[in-house]
C-alpha cells in the first residue's frame, strides 16, 4: 500500500510537470535599455530608449514561435532617474543632443546598413529638420546659439559643421572627439598627416586654430557650462575622467576619477555632475557622478 501511495504521487509529480512544460503561456518579459544620455538646459537627462519585449514560445516541451520586439523612443526624465516619459517614437537607438538655449533636441541613428539621419526636434517632439547621411555619427553637439550642428562620421572620421536645417555642411577636420556646446571655440581632437592625433582649440567663428594641447592626446570632450575655461574629458589612451583648462594648455589635466568603463561622458548646466553611458559597453546604462570624482551611481 506505501509503494502504491508513492507511485501515485510521483505520477501526480510527472503530470503537472509536463502540463507545466508543454502547455507554455506566451508570457512576455519587457527590458528598457537606455542609450546616450545628455543633460537639457533645466537639468534633465534626455537619451534614445529601446524598450524590448520578448515573448516566450508555447506549445510542445522546448517551446515554439517566441518573437522579440523593439519599440524605440526619445525620452526624458529628470536628474535622479524618476518621472520618465517617451517624446516621440524614433527609427533606432540614437546618440542625442540638446540645444544648450532648450529649444530643441537632435538625435542620429542608422536607418539602413549604409544610411543614417540627423533628426532635429522640438521640444514637443515635433520634427523640425532631417539630413540624411550614408555613415554612421560617432558625436553629435550643438553650437551655443542652436544655430548649427557639428557632426563626426564613423570609419572616415570626418567631422562636418551644418546649419540646424541641414544647409551649409563644411568639413571642419578628421578627428574623432570635439566639444562645441558653451562659448564660441571648438575642442577638437585633430587627425595629422602621420594618423596620430593631437587636441587643439579652434575658434568657432572662423574656424581657425588658435592652439594645440601637447599633454592630452584625445578622448570625449565637454565644456563646463559654469565656467568655459574649463573642459572635462574622458581620455581615449589612458584611463579615467580628467579636467583641463583651456587657459592653461601646457598644464597637467587633473584626474577626477580613475575608471576607464565610463564613456559617452556629458557635463550638468551647474557644472557638478557628470552623465555617462556603462560601465556595459553596450551602452544600455546610465550612470551620475560628481565631478569632483566622488558618489558615483547607477541611475538607469
Amino acid at each position: 500500500m506505501k509503494n502504491r501511495l508513492i507511485l501515485m504521487f510521483l505520477g501526480f509529480v510527472l503530470l503537472f510537470s509536463v502540463a507545466g512544460i508543454g502547455g507554455g503561456c506566451g508570457e512576455s518579459i519587457t527590458t528598457n535599455f537606455y542609450y546616450y544620455p545628455d543633460w537639457t538646459p533645466d537639468g534633465k537627462i534626455i537619451c534614445s530608449k529601446n524598450k524590448q519585449v520578448k515573448t516566450q514560445g508555447t506549445g510542445a516541451i522546448g517551446g515554439s514561435g517566441g518573437s522579440v520586439s523593439n519599440y524605440y523612443t526619445l525620452t526624458i526624465m529628470d536628474a535622479d532617474g524618476s518621472n520618465e516619459r517617451d517624446i516621440r517614437g524614433i527609427e533606432n537607438s540614437a546618440k542625442v543632443a540638446a540645444s544648450p538655449l532648450g529649444n530643441y533636441y537632435a538625435y542620429s541613428c542608422r536607418t539602413s546598413a549604409t544610411n543614417s539621419i540627423i533628426k532635429v526636434v522640438n521640444t514637443s517632439g515635433t520634427e523640425i529638420s532631417t539630413i540624411n547621411l550614408t555613415s554612421e555619427v560617432s558625436i553629435l553637439d550643438w553650437s551655443s546659439d542652436e544655430g548649427e550642428l557639428i557632426y563626426g562620421l564613423f570609419g572616415t572620421a570626418e567631422v562636418y559643421i551644418v546649419n540646424r536645417d541641414g544647409a551649409n555642411k563644411r568639413l571642419l577636420g578628421n578627428g574623432y572627439g570635439f566639444s562645441w556646446r558653451y562659448g564660441k571655440n571648438i575642442v577638437f581632437e585633430k587627425r595629422l598627416p602621420s594618423l596620430a592625433y593631437e587636441v587643439v582649440l579652434i575658434d568657432g567663428t572662423n574656424y581657425s586654430e588658435l592652439f594645440a594641447y601637447p599633454k592630452i592626446q584625445g578622448g570625449e570632450f565637454n565644456i563646463s557650462k559654469s565656467n568655459t575655461d574649463e573642459v572635462f574629458y574622458r581620455g581615449a589612451y589612458e584611463s579615467g575622467i580628467k579636467k583641463f583648462l583651456l587657459s592653461s594648455p601646457e598644464a597637467d589635466p587633473v584626474l577626477l576619477i580613475n575608471r576607464n568603463d565610463l564613456w559617452n561622458i556629458k557635463l550638468s548646466q551647474d557644472g557638478q555632475k557628470i552623465l555617462a553611458s556603462g560601465p556595459n559597453t553596450s551602452g544600455v546604462e546610465i550612470w551620475l557622478i560628481n565631478t569632483n570624482g566622488t558618489s558615483l551611481k547607477e541611475i538607469r
